[in-house]
């Protein structure tokens, strides 16, 4: 190189580093995706449908389980209104025997009922009696039942199953609605985070400034 000449025209010095980062920058994706809203969408549908087909199905059975209870004696007879169709829990007193028989009598009809132990699992409790027997109404209205193979008074109650099942949904339905709550609000925090750090990348001084 001759005195006084420039230096031929190169690349900039390398730092330890190696080069200095570039004057433009490539903004990441939005991590997580806007995809992923859907999934708390879906989970309030399937909260909501499910609560909404489960009342759909047991309203009529829920309806019935507001009728009006019955006590008296079982030979005698036990007045009391019912919806054909539905079911019934039968109680005796404690300590005393279960019916093996009994029969409803609408008018001058009359006939045998099966006894059951269906739903039994949701019986409720009721002072001074004992859950012995489910059975269906074959009739609608104004019965007598009479039953026999037990002594003292019976009581009759129609069966609540129907609420316990809603009651369930409706829980259900809860569970389903606060996971989607937290899936949405995670997602939208997680978003957010991503785009603040993506729009910071964006206004960084270029390099040597």
């Amino acid at each position: 190189m001759w005195p006084g000449s420039n230096p031929p025209m190169g690349p900039p010095p390398m730092g330890p580093g190696g080069p200095g980062p570039s004057w433009g920058h490539v903004r990441p994706p939005i991590r997580p995706s806007a995809g992923w809203y859907a999934l708390p969408v879906i989970l309030a549908l399937v909260a909501a449908i499910g609560f909404i087909t489960t009342l759909a199905f047991l309203l009529d059975d829920s309806n019935a389980a507001d009728g009006p209870s019955a006590s008296g004696d079982p030979v005698a007879g036990v007045r009391i209104e019912l919806s054909q169709g539905y079911g019934y829990f039968l109680y005796v007193r404690s300590g005393g025997g279960s019916p093996f028989a009994c029969s409803v009598q609408v008018g001058e009809r009359s006939g045998p009922i099966r006894l059951t132990r269906k739903n039994s699992w949701s019986a409720a409790e009721h002072p001074s009696y004992r859950y012995t027997a489910s059975f269906e109404a074959p009739v609608s209205g104004a019965a007598k039942l009479t039953c026999r193979g037990t002594d003292g008074p019976i009581l009759v109650t129609p069966d609540d199953t129907a609420d316990a099942y809603l009651g369930f949904a409706f829980l259900a339905g809860l569970g389903l609605g606060l996971i989607a709550v937290i899936a949405f609000t995670v997602t939208a925090v997680r978003r957010g985070g991503a785009r603040r750090r993506a729009a910071a990348l964006d206004v960084r001084p270029p390099y040597g400034y």
